[in-house]
């Protein structure tokens, strides 16, 4: 199968790596320095699954250069979805796939939106990775997760034949039941402490530690669910307890990506994580009061970081 990695970042290099060393005929849309490593030098992966060096990947920042393709991986950032939708269409065949493997849960109707709902399956993605240097990416966990399916659940032969290729790259896999709940559920794991984590200047270390950190970060939880299920997403009972223990299994030094940018004065996924929650409680009438204090005060300077 013919795949197309739109982003070429510390997520969609792995994986695109991933599926080139398993035979997959793989084109990269990357950009900069790393565009001009990789065209030089290739890409090289060190991962606790098994480090990988490709001499040679086809890379390009323009897509009329790879042409129709299968599947179409985007990686870019959430508020980059529609600018590069609108710039598929050389990569698009009769029954080419789109996958978004993106935080939050709007890529994959913007995607719908621009290219048609049938070019689309929802996706999530698992993974700590990163650009290291160009062209070099960092795995840093001993496991790379994609799940993916149809926006309204109905069975889907390209989601299938996607799984399979991922299950031959080594890449755990599995075509999600409801993709739309498995979004949420990964939206409201990451917004519910991200916000705190950036206002606070803390690890996961000190929120949970801190009994009035933690409150908060159990307050945005609280939030995340109410808006889900108003929206129609069956959120399961135990949902919280499961969150609590992920948050117990991380390193007292982590941080989230959104955290991470801001403190580096980069542009944020801030949008996306806390900013869909209060956008869409206010939608539908569901207070987040904690979720909105995060998003108004970090707003700032997520502009100053856009526009410096």
């Amino acid at each position: 199968m013919r795949f197309a990695i739109y982003g070429a970042g510390g997520l969609g290099a792995y994986y695109g790596a991933r599926l080139q060393a398993a035979g997959q005929d793989v084109g990269f849309i990357a950009r900069g320095t790393n565009l001009e490593t990789m065209r030089a030098h290739g890409l090289r992966i060190l991962s606790p699954l098994g480090d990988l060096h490709l001499p040679e990947v086809k890379v390009t920042s323009n897509p009329v250069d790879l042409g129709p393709v299968d599947f179409i991986v985007v990686a870019v950032k959430t508020w980059q979805v529609t600018e590069v939708a609108q710039a598929m269409g050389p990569l698009l065949g009769p029954a080419t796939i789109a996958v978004p493997f993106l935080n939050g849960v709007d890529a994959p109707y913007q995607l719908a939106e621009v290219l048609g709902p049938d070019r689309v399956l929802g996706g999530l993605s698992r993974i700590f990775s990163m650009i290291e240097s160009p062209g070099v990416i960092r795995h840093f966990n001993d496991s790379a997760y994609v799940s993916f399916g149809r926006l309204d659940n109905s069975a889907s032969k390209a989601a299938e034949r996607l799984r399979d290729a991922f299950d031959a790259a080594g890449v755990d896999s599995e075509v999600a039941p409801d993709i739309a709940r498995a979004l949420w559920e990964k939206l409201i794991l990451v917004s519910s402490w991200t916000g705190i984590s950036t206002l606070a200047r803390s690890p996961m270390g000190i929120l949970r530690d801190s009994v009035p950190l933690k409150e908060l970060v159990d307050r945005c939880i609280d939030e995340g669910i109410a808006v889900a299920r108003a929206r129609g997403i069956e959120i399961a009972p135990d949902y919280k307890a499961t969150m609590w223990a992920f948050y117990a299994g991380l390193p007292d030094g982590a941080t989230g990506s959104m955290t991470r940018d801001i403190w580096s004065e980069r542009p944020s996924e801030l949008d996306a994580w806390c900013g869909a929650i209060h956008r869409i409680g206010g939608e539908l009438g569901v207070p987040t009061p904690t979720h909105t204090m995060c998003y108004r005060l970090l707003q700032p300077i997520e502009a100053a970081a856009r526009n410096p």
